[in-house]
């Protein structure tokens, strides 16, 4: 069938929004919409086209055509004449009508044109963006009578390409490994800025474009405003070139090894991951939150505004009926396009909503919390000693060894399931013991999991989020820097509010890029009346060199508090140094500083504090003070100033009297007598809004401290230790829980164990970081602080540990969640669509995507072994993936919110047992194909009931025959995990 050129247009413009333009991607969603290519394809080049034709097929004014020229005919034959022909009152109707109307072929024209201006009004690259017209070149916002209104381009979206890393991307051929490496992005000024006209690409970087370093090529590129030149010819240029300038001829035929696909059987393996490299990193940046209601109402502005035109129709019925019928065919068709993007977005935005599973749990325990029964097995793990030695340079040979090296942090990920679980059961309070959770995870989807876990449980949010500057910039839509990094930041900070206490605080840091934008943030989620401070931090004294005009030197840290009534903050500790420079005087009794006891400034004349203008008297004699003459020749001191001006004094009488033996000095100045007050030590001052000093120099107490740790760390921009420690001295108690869910280089934790090094306390950590470092640099700084709290050139200068036990996990991440979904269609399905065939094209358009991939979302017959559930989990940047298993008890625990206090083996059975944050005992039996027999034998054994009140509610995996008690009307005791499970994890 011959398409015209508007159905071309249409359908070129829906195959983008589809994907089906991107078939030879195998990631993410694109692999998903390929396994459906074929049935999309059929749908919109067939049934769709065919619905308009079929619309306009009545709508036909040839049967007028054919009217007009039966009448003429016949008035010939009749032997009118043309004159009286031409002046019949029916022949001028009928021309009339034909005159008025459209021809149908024309209308399908106008509707195709109509679609496709429609829809390409807000997709681009990947994304649909959200411009709410309101007339021609002019949008609306969402008001609702605010005094002050926060919107922009993205905010009801969410944005997804935080989890992705674009500046390393590694893949192998045969024994050959190939690295795309970005170099340093120029700063966007100038002729480098983004525009309409100029967007960002990848382009090979000509000065250098592959260099071979321990022989592994590095194929380097930049991301620069080039123009409107496409990506995909920008790769052929970026292949030519690199493959001139590569010498080693078994690189060359690594990167030319074929990788054909259906529609390039030419493509070689460079082609191929070259195009996923770029594609990763040029679209799909967000998820709409609602993308049928959004497109719907755009749909309704669209025809009232494009299509409606009253003036043309007000005096003719036909022109009218005409345009109420094209205006229905194309609200018609548009509706089912909208349906099915809605659909495909909906599945875009469960999955990423999802609750995410627990890829493995660990736990970092301190050998002093170990009893000594398991030494003899932990001196037999050569894997744990290696790491011991790598980690603390540390060699134990012997048990004499283990019992003294107490701060030794075992690794239990060294060790089988068996040994951890039954660690695990020395602690009877578990989560109690637990000092700190690290997670390896993209923020969103660990912020999501531990909602229920730590709701209102964290005294003080830090974080150090990506500033979006030249160092730091997250990856963007072309135009929307600052819109994305909105969503980014908005997205976790409303997740993460609900995890502070009524008296919590969060302490942000930023510098000038997006500080105003944050502080709206802020503003929207907190509450301008809940604002704290915002503190410049003078950082880098040296100031930025790569600035243009005024080099930066400072950074600031935004306070706000979650209710600014309940929030209670502490003073700074001052370091001795400080101290002695503050206070440089001593007596008897301590330090203390000369302040006259005369008031000045502000409240200090007679008139404004008249209780406190009253004399003092001198006693030349005893050289004492006195609130009374006690000899005539006593000198009498007011607070009068040199200008006769009289003014208070500082104190009462009654503290005056109080304090006359200790806390005063007499100073003579040529007869004229001054009284200084004793300002004693006070180790603690209320913060100031300026931070400044040697102390918050992040390179010698950021990157240098890092260095000590690390030898070779490249870790860029960390936090001085010391701003950070301040930062939660302020806000947090001795037994306060702190959240970081930027964590970086671990900067926070190593602050949190240095507070309770220095008080004793029990504040916890919880750090959330998705980098590739998180195992290499997070989570064995942490190990290392714990160990000692000096060290140099990677190795400790002393022993001073502290008692400490961490939790470690990895999450699957979104593009894990993608590439474990398949859409399977049942043969039951398939026949009762065949059945009814005028249901099928509402099944595919509104269900189909939900109903055929819910199976591979939560496979809930394999928790009959739950300790051998698998999911494909990335292993590389590049997403190859490999069958892992998954800690379903873990995800289990965190989806209910559960503080556990016991976790065991128990005759095969895994018992969990804690509570929820509303104080509910829970019991949770895993067992690992056990019978309903067994479990009923387990059960009695144990010496449980499900009528007494030991536990309110009871977990158990798989039927079962257990008896059971109705707690109230919706709600019985003994419940099948997998129906909580996949409640919990959907939202449902």
């Amino acid at each position: 069938m011959t398409q015209t050129e508007n159905q071309k247009k249409l359908l070129k413009i829906l195959s983008e929004m589809f994907q089906l333009d991107q078939s030879d991607l195998d990631f993410g969603i694109y692999r998903i919409m390929n396994s459906k290519s074929k049935e999309i394809q059929e749908f919109l080049e067939n049934d769709l086209i065919s619905s308009i034709k079929d619309a306009f097929s009545s709508n036909d004014n040839s049967s007028l055509q054919q009217e007009l020229e039966n009448k003429i005919k016949s008035f010939q034959e009749d032997g009118f004449t043309e004159e009286q022909i031409n002046n019949n009152p029916k022949v001028k109707e009928l021309r009339e009508k034909l005159a008025s109307t459209t021809s149908s072929s024309n209308l399908e024209n106008e509707v195709f044109s109509h679609l496709a201006t429609f829809f390409s009004r807000y997709y681009k690259d990947g994304d649909f963006v959200s411009l709410r017209r309101y007339k021609k070149d002019t949008y609306a916002i969402p008001y609702e009578g605010e005094e002050v209104k926060l919107h922009w381009a993205n905010s009801d979206q969410y944005y997804i390409k935080s989890g992705e890393y674009f500046r390393d991307y590694s893949f192998k051929v045969s024994d050959k490994t190939i690295h795309f490496k970005l170099k340093e992005a120029q700063t966007e000024q100038n002729n480098n800025k983004a525009t309409s006209e100029k967007e960002r690409r990848f382009v090979i970087f000509k000065e250098n474009p592959c260099q071979i370093i321990d022989d592994e090529l590095y194929i380097n590129f930049e991301y620069k405003a080039v123009g409107k030149a496409k990506q995909d010819k920008l790769n052929e240029e970026a292949i030519s070139k690199a493959l001139e300038s590569i010498e080693d001829l078994e690189f060359i035929n690594a990167l030319n090894t074929l990788a054909p696909t259906e529609k390039k059987p030419k493509r070689t393996i460079f082609e191929k991951h070259l195009k996923n490299y770029t594609s990763r990193n040029s679209f799909d940046y967000f998820i709409h939150k609602d993308l049928g209601g959004f497109l719907n109402r755009e749909l309704d502005f669209y025809v009232k505004n494009e299509m409606l035109f009253i003036d043309d129709i007000m005096d003719s019925p036909v022109k009218y009926e005409e345009v109420m019928n094209k205006v229905k065919i194309f609200k018609s068709v548009a509706q089912k396009i909208i349906a099915f993007l809605a659909q495909l977005e909906e599945l875009q935005k469960k999955l990423w909503e999802k609750k995410k599973f627990v890829i493995e749990t660990n736990y970092c325990i301190t050998l002093d919390k170990i009893p000594e029964e398991y030494y003899e097995e932990i001196l037999s793990n050569e894997k744990q000693k290696e790491e011991w030695k790598k980690l603390f340079d540390v060699e134990v040979q012997t048990l004499e060894d283990l019992k003294e090296e107490k701060y030794l942090v075992l690794d239990t990920k060294f060790f089988d399931m068996e040994f951890k679980y039954k660690l695990l059961s020395e602690f009877d309070n578990l989560d109690e013991e637990i000092d700190g959770v690290l997670i390896n995870s993209e923020n969103f989807g660990a912020l999501s999991l531990l909602q229920k876990r730590y709701k209102e449980q964290v005294k003080t949010v830090y974080i150090d989020p990506p500033y979006n500057t030249n160092a730091s910039e997250i990856i963007y839509m072309n135009g929307y820097k600052h819109s994305s990094w909105l969503s980014l930041l908005e997205n976790r900070l409303t997740l993460s509010h609900s995890f502070l206490s009524d008296d919590g605080i969060i302490e942000v840091a930023i510098d000038d890029e997006e500080q105003r934008f944050l502080h709206l943030i802020l503003d929207s989620i907190y509450g301008q009346e809940n604002f704290v401070s915002n503190i410049p931090i003078m950082n880098n004294p040296r100031g930025r060199s790569d600035a243009k005009y005024i080099a930066p030197s400072h950074e600031y840290l935004i306070f706000y508090a979650n209710n600014i009534d309940l929030l209670k903050t502490n003073e700074l500790l001052q370091s001795e140094k400080e101290l002695k420079e503050k206070y440089p005087k001593k007596d008897e009794i301590s330090f203390y500083r000369e302040l006259p006891l005369k008031r000045s400034g502000s409240n200090s004349k007679r008139t404004e504090r008249p209780n406190l203008f009253y004399p003092i008297y001198f006693s030349k004699l005893t050289n004492k003070l006195s609130l009374e003459r006690v000899n005539e020749d006593d000198i009498e001191i007011l607070p009068i100033d040199l200008s006769g001006i009289e003014r208070c004094w500082r104190w009462g009488k009654d503290k005056v009297k109080e304090s006359l033996e200790t806390e005063f000095i007499i100073k003579n100045n040529n007869g004229t007598y001054t009284i200084f007050a004793k300002d004693r030590v006070k180790r603690t001052i209320k913060p100031k809004s300026f931070w400044f000093g040697p102390k918050h120099d992040s390179s010698s107490h950021g990157t240098m401290l890092l260095k000590t740790f690390f030898k070779n760390s490249h870790f860029s921009y960390p936090k001085s230790i010391h701003s950070v420690v301040d930062a939660l001295t302020i806000g947090t108690n001795s037994n306060s829980t702190v959240l970081d869910f930027f964590a970086g280089s671990g900067t926070t934790g190593h602050a949190v164990i240095n507070l309770n090094r220095e008080d004793g306390g029990k504040r916890k950590y919880i750090l959330v970081e998705m980098g590739e470092y998180f195992d290499s640099v997070t989570k064995p700084r942490i190990q290392k602080v714990i160990y000692s709290d000096s060290w140099k050139d990677g190795k400790p200068q002393n022993k001073n540990g502290i008692s400490q036990m961490f939790k470690y996990f990895k999450l699957e991440s979104y593009e894990d969640t993608l590439n474990n979904l398949e859409f399977k269609r049942t043969k039951e399905q398939q026949a009762t669509l065949e059945m009814y065939p005028e249901a099928k094209e509402d099944y595919m358009l509104n269900y189909s995507l939900n109903v055929e991939s819910q199976s591979s979302l939560l496979n809930i017959d394999n928790f009959t072994s739950p300790l051998n559930y698998k999911l494909k989990i990335a292993t590389s940047s590049v997403g190859e993936t490999k069958d892992t298993n998954i800690d379903l008890v873990e995800t289990f625990n965190y989806l209910l919110g559960l503080v556990v206090k016991r976790m065991e083996f128990i005759k095969g059975y895994l018992v969990v047992e804690g509570k929820n944050l509303k104080g509910e005992k829970i019991l949770i039996i895993w067992r690992n194909g056990q019978s309903s027999d067994e479990l009923n034998e387990f059960f009695e054994k144990m010496d449980w009931s499900v009528y007494d009140r030991e536990f309110d509610t009871i977990y158990v995996n798989g039927d079962n025959n257990l008896d059971n008690l109705k707690k109230d009307e919706d709600h019985f005791k003994v419940k099948l995990i997998e129906q909580e499970f996949k409640r919990l994890m959907f939202n449902e």
